[in-house]
């Protein structure tokens, strides 16, 4: 097979060069620099480089094969003559059993006798269970241990997700404290005698947004394992037993939510509430406003009829009070209209109502009792605001108590611990 490689090599060559001299010929010949006076000339130029190249390559194709040739010629020849040897002579000479060793081995040698080399392969008398069991073994081993690696993984994030939740609602405890100081101090500055909208604070981390950002599977999850028994007593559980355990968890989790959604609620109820009486309370002052500068209109053209009539309305007996009254309450806040309801109610209108029930029978006092009765009503309103946004905050701070009363149950019921 080598042979035949070398030779298609060197004729490959021969002929890239045969067909190199014919290119260069056919370019000469263009180029005008070799012009031959016949056609026989150029034909007998080309026989003789033809043989000259021929000649060459047989030369060492025919020595390059003699010598492949009788190489392997004299490797086949040594080889089966070793083979022969190997084969015809008898294992009845001194033996030598040899092991694989990384040592050099000494092999004595007597010269009288032939000395033999044999390699035997030692019997196996039984099977090395060992050496098929120990890489199963190995596999097993190692996929218990991963997953033992990933319980573990997953039970620590687990506990800490739940750890997460039992600081988060300790965290409320000092909040809930604050609000319920601001909502005393907001209840007692509303005020029965005065208009005044005092300011309160609600404080942003109960709103319930940060639980909204926990994981509620792993809070159970974490419920189950801080309340489960150990594990050498719930091994042998009946399955009436597990589901008695679980339920107490969805209770806990449920109770503890419900926790929460109370804290939130009344979060938005303080919110929701005062913005309810803020707009109450603004609407029934804007009315009251309207009212008031109706009423001047008509008390205005109530002491004009009179003064038609040639009466003197600070002296005659049915516009004297009136006057009075109207002079020390309503005249010095004419120009700033900074007027409190509460005073007017007690010191102005509710006067003038009981003195113009003398004369009711008279049209004259009819429009003007009328508008006074509108700006009470509208007193009135103001007044019942404040007595409903006294209430809704006595009822947020009683929610506000029973939360903080209930949040040690609450965590120690979830961590599993009883007082």
């Amino acid at each position: 097979m080598d042979v035949v490689k070398v030779m298609f090599a060197l004729l490959s060559k021969s002929f890239s060069e045969i067909w190199s001299f014919f290119s260069l010929y056919s370019f000469c010949s263009r180029a005008g620099q070799l012009r031959p006076a016949k056609g026989n000339d150029i034909l007998k130029y080309g026989i003789i480089v033809l043989n000259r190249i021929f000649m060459k390559k047989y030369l060492l194709i025919t020595l390059a094969c003699s010598t492949i040739c009788c190489a392997q010629q004299k490797y086949i020849t040594e080889q089966n003559t070793t083979l022969a040897k190997v084969v015809t002579v008898p294992i009845k000479k001194d033996t030598i059993r040899a092991t694989v060793k990384t040592k050099p081995t000494v092999v004595p040698i007597d010269s009288k006798n032939d000395t033999n080399i044999i390699l035997v392969k030692q019997e196996v008398t039984s099977t090395d269970w060992a050496k098929y069991a120990l890489p199963i073994l190995t596999l097993f081993l190692g996929i218990g241990i991963n997953r033992l690696i990933d319980w573990i993984t997953k039970r620590n994030a687990t506990i800490r997700n739940g750890e997460r939740w039992v600081v988060e609602l300790r965290s409320t405890e000092v909040p809930l404290s604050q609000q319920m100081t601001d909502l005393i101090a907001f209840r007692d500055n509303l005020s029965f005698t005065e208009l005044v909208i005092p300011e309160i604070k609600a404080m942003t981390n109960l709103n319930g947004d940060v639980f909204k950002s926990l994981d509620k599977n792993e809070f159970i999850k974490y419920i189950e394992i801080k309340n489960a028994k150990p594990l050498h007593k719930r091994i042998f559980d009946s399955k009436e037993e597990k589901e008695k355990a679980y339920k107490k968890v969805v209770s806990i989790s449920n109770y503890t939510h419900g926790h929460i959604a109370i804290m939130e609620h009344q979060h938005n109820l303080i919110s929701e509430k005062f913005k309810s009486y803020a707009t109450g309370t603004s609407g029934h002052v804007q009315s009251f406003n309207n009212h008031l500068q109706e009423f001047l209109r008509e008390y205005g053209m109530y002491n004009l009829n009179y003064e038609k009539e040639g009466v003197n309305i600070f002296e005659d007996e049915r516009t004297s009070l009136l006057s009075v009254l109207y002079t020390a309450q309503i005249a010095p806040h004419i120009e700033d209209g900074a007027y409190n309801p509460f005073k007017l109610r007690d010191e102005f209108f509710i006067p003038s109502i009981r003195h113009l029930a003398h004369y009711r029978f008279e049209e004259k006092t009819l429009v003007l009792a009328k508008s006074i009765t509108a700006c009470l009503n509208d007193i009135a309103g103001i007044k019942m605001e404040v007595v409903y946004m006294t209430k809704n905050v006595n009822i947020i701070l009683e929610r506000y108590t029973e939360l903080i009363n209930y949040l040690p149950d609450v965590i120690n019921d979830i961590i599993g611990e009883k007082e």
